[in-house]
């Protein structure tokens, strides 16, 4: 009897996989459920050892068929229990791509060829078959194993990374060299890949985010941008790093590797500086906090060897003050940099008192320090030197001869100083010698062309404007500071350069300088409209395009009643948010915009009085990185009884293309004018994602920020 329950049961899970299949893409699976879908990595591995068992008996011709045939009810009906559940988690956001597709029909194939094996060996096989008839079962345990494992792969992958089965063998990659590292690539980089990436990349997007690329992590996730360049206390990264391990939205999530604090502080430092992917670390001041943290991880320039012993700890904290600061090049290295401060405060003696590390100095940083030549000579006896800072100090030059003696220099910085040819010409006997800048000096057009024809330095003269690189201009500033508008509206622009012209469009196209048409003093516009503005001026680049929309109503509604609420990350002021005169940009978690996907969003809006309503415009967002579209269809209804409403009108508007740029868009629904004291307005969100896009056959999104009326 229970065996012929566990039969039924087999078979009513594998119909039920099939109707969970061909209603795949509509499922909506409630956040009850959701609990049994997360069950599903800790039951898989029940249903492999169960089958991979019984395989293992077959091989080994175990002679109790009912106990064998047992196990292998038991392997495929826990199997199915769990392909359900794994289907139930799939539907889950954040999951997605070709591998997830990989792993969920590996896994069905794993349940329906196990399931098949058993149905034959139960029905089929006998203590009396002769053995021509078991002759496949070994070839097809050994199929079922091969799939077992390949499903595996899959599910690893999608959990750890695709780089998890071969991590342990696969060479590192070789350290860089400091002085050739980018922040970005070499330090923020490696982190992202071994602690981020195996939950945000294009087979598994947590929380919509992307990471595996520069343009992903501009973009951010469904809760806004990951990072706010210059300000770590305001980007999202960091607050989900910096909450207890135990908290749901700690990242990475409990159980799964933590960033050490090093790692946090350098993706804190990177996000301070501006999070720019291009940074050098050689561009950091060597007591920046990011470059001593990028000498940890880094290999330290080839050319620097440093064999020499350190100086005493208690040496250099006794020459360290409020205007003279000496630290180690890099954390553990003997080699020590001094930079001097406070120009009333340098003397002649500072720069001796500092003799005691003349075996440990390799950088000497005084500019703008009142350095007179006869100071050469006390810097001359710090022989470890490779790099001296001199630039608008006093010097004039007739002291250089001294500096060409340093065995290990390699920079020297002279810019701002009374430096002639003459006094450079000592410098080239200095066979270690590599790079002189020596910008904003009397050095003429002749001397130049001398010092170009030098080999082994390299001469600095800085940029000088000869009117072959012009620049670019910043771009038009939109003074008006309501976009919502009654009546008529008064566009201003302006440019602070005098004499650049601000061209212009209010058809979505970009302007340009030859067909756009010109502002002038100001614009009247009696509709909603998109401005896109651009500056020009003779000599410059243009500028970047900026873009303001302003939105025109006539009616505003008494009040207005949400009848489907709104997805709970975005609910901005509820109701309030449409009627609130404050458009939003593309900042969706802004709190302006209110968000809806497994809901339609209905919209009840109420008046005192009878209005003449023949238009009503929706005011939404279309990003299609993140899964933002316009809505499917939508809906305006009107009469006197919200339980008695007609349709006035439904448009389907047209979907973006895989090539089409984040946008706002006036829906506009016009119909023949009608008195009403009740409108409801439906937007219907895109059922499927179209196939080009990332997240093809999921849900849209629809956002939106603004009801007008008329």
């Amino acid at each position: 009897m229970l065996k012929k329950i566990a039969d039924n049961a087999l078979i009513a899970c594998n119909i039920f996989i099939l109707f969970l299949l061909v209603f795949y893409q509509q499922l909506h699976i409630p956040a009850w459920l959701q609990v049994a879908g997360r069950m599903h990595p800790l039951l898989l591995h029940f249903p492999i050892v169960l089958i991979i068992l019984a395989v293992a008996l077959d091989f080994m011709k175990f002679k109790d068929r009912y106990l064998l045939n047992g196990l292998w009810l038991a392997g495929c009906l826990s199997a199915a229990i769990s392909v359900i559940m794994g289907i139930i988690l799939s539907r889950e956001e954040g999951y997605g791509g070709d591998m997830l597709a990989w792993h969920k029909w590996a896994g069905i194939a794993v349940l329906w060829l196990a399931t098949a094996f058993y149905w034959y060996r139960s029905t089929k096989i006998t203590a009396e078959t002769p053995p021509s008839r078991n002759k496949f079962l070994k070839p097809g345990g050994a199929l079922l194993l091969v799939s077992i494992a390949i499903t595996g792969h899959f599910g690893a992958n999608l959990t750890h990374g695709d780089d998890f089965l071969l991590a342990p063998v696969t060479p590192k990659p070789k350290a860089v060299p400091i002085d050739q590292a980018l922040v970005f690539d070499h330090l923020v980089k490696p982190i992202l890949e071994q602690k981020c990436f195996s939950c945000h990349n294009s087979a598994k997007a947590k929380g919509e985010l992307l990471m595996q690329t520069k343009e992903q992590l501009l973009k951010g996730g469904k809760n806004g941008p990951l990072f706010i360049a210059g300000n770590p206390a305001a980007s999202l990264m960091m607050e989900r790093l910096h909450l207890p391990l135990e908290a749901k939205e700690h990242m990475p999530p409990k159980g799964k590797t933590q960033l050490t604090p090093e790692e946090i502080d350098i993706l804190h430092q990177w996000i301070s500086h501006g999070a720019d992917f291009k940074t050098k670390v050689a561009e950091l001041a060597k007591e920046d906090t990011l470059y001593q943290l990028a000498a940890q991880f880094l290999a330290p320039p080839a050319a620097d060897e440093y064999t020499f012993a350190a100086a005493s700890a208690a040496t250099i904290q006794k020459l360290n003050n409020n205007y003279r600061v000496i630290y180690p090049i890099a954390r553990n290295s003997p080699a020590l940099v001094a930079n001097f401060y406070n120009k009333t405060q340098y003397s002649k003696k500072a720069l001796e008192e500092l003799l005691p590390l003349k075996a440990q100095l390799v950088e000497l940083h005084l500019q703008k320090m009142p350095v007179q030549d006869e100071d050469l000579a006390i810097i001359k006896q710090f022989t470890q030197l490779r790099k001296v800072n001199l630039d608008f100090t006093a010097i004039k030059g007739t002291g250089l001869k001294e500096l060409a003696t340093l065995p290990h220099l390699r920079s020297l910085a002279l810019s701002g100083t009374a430096i002639t040819l003459a006094h450079l010409q000592p410098l080239l006997q200095n066979k270690s010698l590599r790079e002189v800048y020596c910008w904003s000096t009397s050095l003429t057009a002749a001397d130049w062309q001398q010092l170009a024809k030098q080999k082994q330095v390299r001469f600095e003269k800085g940029y000088a404007d000869d009117g072959s690189n012009p620049l670019k201009l910043n771009p038009p500033v939109i003074e008006n500071e309501q976009t919502i508008f009654l009546g008529k509206h008064t566009l201003a622009l302006r440019h602070p350069i005098k004499g650049a012209e601000i061209r212009y469009t209010l058809n979505g196209t970009e302007p340009d300088s030859l067909s756009s048409p010109v502002y002038t003093d100001s614009l009247r516009l009696d509709s909603s409209f998109t401005v896109k503005a651009r500056a020009f001026k003779p000599g410059w680049y243009g500028s970047e395009t900026v873009q303001a929309r302003f939105l025109k109503t006539t009616f505003q509604p008494d009040s207005a009643v949400l009848l489907k609420p709104a997805n709970e990350k975005y609910v901005g002021e509820g109701a309030r948010t449409f009627l609130d005169h404050q458009t939003g940009n593309f900042d969706f978690g802004s709190g302006k915009w209110l968000g809806f996907r497994f809901n339609e969003m209905e919209l009840l809006l109420l008046f005192r009085k009878p209005v003449n309503v023949s238009a009503v415009t929706v005011s939404t967002m279309q990003r299609k990185d993140s899964y933002i579209f316009p809505p499917q269809r939508l809906e305006v209804w009107g009469g006197a009884d919200p339980g008695k409403l007609t349709l006035l009108k439904t448009i389907s508007p047209a979907m973006p293309d895989k090539d089409t740029p984040p946008a706002y868009n006036s829906l506009e629904c016009k119909f023949p004018g009608k008195e009403v004291t009740c409108l409801k307005v439906v937007a219907v969100p895109l059922a499927k994602l179209p196939a080009w896009h990332e997240g093809k056959g999921q849900k849209a999104w629809v956002f939106v920020d603004e009801i007008l009326i008329n």
